[in-house]
C-alpha cells in the first residue's frame, strides 16, 4: 500500500514539473543591432558578407531592432526599424519564421551599398553615439550589437586623428573623451569592428603596427563607455571609393616610426615596411633601409654570439613549390645580411614555409583575387631565438 502511495505521489510530481515546463518556455532576448556605414572617399567598399554581420541582422530581423548609420563628417540615422512576429504567426514552422527573417536581411544588406557620404570629413567617434542612441529605441531586455564597417581614421570632431592623435596613449584618449563628456555610452553593447584601418589612396597605408595602435585606440575608446570590443577579419572589397563621387576628406599625416627594436625573448616582424623584397625575387628594393632595420638585432647577435636565431620567410599565397623556394632564399637573403653585419653564420638557421606558416592570414577575397593589403602583410622574415618554445613548434 505505501508503495502505491508513493508510486501515485512520485508520478504527480513528474506531472507538475513536466506542465511547468511546457507552460513556461524559454524565451531568447530580442536582438538589436546598428550597422555604422563607412562608404566614403579614402576607403575601400564596404564589404557586408562578413558572417557574424549577415547572421545577427537576420536574428535581429526575425525579432529585434535594426537600425544603419552613416558614417561621414556630420553622421546621421539613415533607418530604424523594430520587427516582431505577428500573434497569428508565432505557433508557425521556425523553419519559415526563419527563412522570412532571412529574407528581410538579404533585402537590407542589399540595400546598405546605397548608402554613401553626403558630409566631407570623417567622424566615427560621433556614427558611434548615433548608432548607440538608436539602440535605445530597442525593445527593453535587448541584447545590443553594433556592427561597424569603417577605416576609423576619423578626420573631423573630438576625435581627430590629424592631431597626431596616433602617438597617444590609448588609456589617455580614452579618459580624455570621459573627462569631456564626449565619452558615448556603449555600457552593455558588443561592438563588432571590420576593415579597420583599410584606408585608400590618397591616404598613406598604415603600417601593421599603426593599424594595430588605431585598434587599441578605439578599444580602450569602447571599454571606456562600458562596451565589448569584437574585430572581425573580414576584409573589405578591392574597390577603392572614387574620390570624384564622395566628399573630401583630408588625408592624415602618419607619424614616423621608429626603427624596430630586438628583444632576445619575443618574435620580431619584419615585414615589407622594414625589408622589402623586389616581386618574386630575394633582393631587396632598398638595401640600405633593410640594413637599418636588421640592424638591432645584428648587435645584440654580435655581442651574445652564443644566441642562436631561427629565420621564417613566409610569402603570399601562390604556387606552393614556388612560394616555399622564395621563402626559403628569401630567409637566406636575411641571414646573409646579417652575416654581413659580423653575425656568426652559425648563429643563424633559416627556414622556408611558404604560405602555410602559423601566422598566415587570408589574402584573397570569396572570388579568388588577391587583395593586395592582405598579401603584404604575409610576405615577411620572422626571427626568434631558436631555442624558444615558438621555433621548436616550428621546426618540429
Amino acid at each position: 500500500m505505501k508503495k502505491s502511495v508513493f508510486m501515485i505521489i512520485l508520478l504527480c510530481l513528474i506531472f507538475c514539473l513536466s506542465a511547468c515546463d511546457s507552460e513556461a518556455p524559454e524565451e531568447k532576448a530580442p536582438v538589436a543591432v546598428a550597422i555604422v556605414v563607412g562608404n566614403h572617399a579614402n576607403a575601400y567598399a564596404p564589404n557586408f558578407s562578413d558572417p557574424a554581420l549577415i547572421s545577427d541582422v537576420a536574428r535581429a530581423a526575425l525579432d529585434g531592432f535594426l537600425s544603419v548609420v552613416c558614417c561621414d563628417g556630420q553622421p546621421y540615422v539613415v533607418s530604424a526599424d523594430l520587427y516582431s512576429i505577428p500573434e497569428q504567426y508565432r505557433q508557425a514552422d521556425p523553419q519559415k519564421l526563419k527563412s522570412d527573417a532571412q529574407a528581410k536581411a538579404n533585402k537590407l544588406l542589399a540595400g546598405l551599398g546605397s548608402v554613401k557620404a553626403r558630409a566631407a570629413e570623417l567622424d566615427t567617434l560621433s556614427a558611434l553615439w548615433w548608432a548607440a542612441k538608436s539602440l535605445s529605441s530597442a525593445p527593453a531586455g535587448s541584447e545590443k550589437i553594433i556592427h561597424i564597417l569603417d577605416t576609423g581614421l576619423s578626420t573631423s570632431g573630438t576625435l581627430n586623428f590629424q592631431n597626431n592623435l596616433l602617438t597617444a596613449e590609448p588609456d589617455t584618449i580614452a579618459e580624455m573623451l570621459a573627462e569631456s563628456g564626449a565619452l558615448p555610452d556603449f555600457f552593455g553593447i558588443t561592438i563588432k569592428w571590420s576593415q579597420m584601418g583599410d584606408v585608400a589612396p590618397p591616404q598613406e597605408p598604415l603600417s601593421h603596427a599603426q593599424v594595430q595602435k588605431l585598434a587599441d585606440i578605439w578599444t580602450a575608446i569602447i571599454e571606456k563607455g562600458g562596451g565589448t570590443m569584437e574585430m572581425s577579419g573580414t576584409p573589405p572589397t578591392q574597390q577603392a571609393a572614387d574620390p570624384a563621387q564622395y566628399p573630401k576628406i583630408s588625408v592624415v599625416t602618419l607619424p614616423t616610426e621608429t626603427a624596430i627594436s630586438f628583444d632576445p625573448d619575443k618574435i620580431t616582424v619584419f615585414d615589407e615596411k622594414q625589408v622589402r623584397f623586389i616581386g618574386d625575387t630575394a633582393k631587396y628594393v632598398d638595401p640600405d633601409t633593410a640594413k637599418v632595420a636588421l640592424r638591432p638585432a645584428a648587435e645584440y647577435m654580435m655581442a651574445h654570439p652564443e644566441f642562436k636565431a631561427l629565420l621564417v620567410g613566409t610569402t603570399a599565397t601562390g604556387g606552393k613549390e614556388f612560394c616555399l623556394q622564395l621563402s626559403q632564399d628569401r630567409a637566406e637573403a636575411v641571414r646573409d645580411t646579417l652575416v654581413s653585419m659580423g653575425v656568426l653564420d652559425k648563429q643563424l638557421i633559416t627556414l622556408g614555409f611558404g604560405f602555410d606558416d602559423p601566422w598566415h592570414i587570408a589574402d584573397h577575397d570569396a572570388k579568388g583575387r588577391q587583395i593586395e593589403r592582405l598579401a603584404s602583410q604575409n610576405r615577411k622574415v620572422v626571427l626568434m631565438a631558436a631555442d624558444s618554445e615558438e621555433a621548436k613548434k616550428i621546426i618540429g
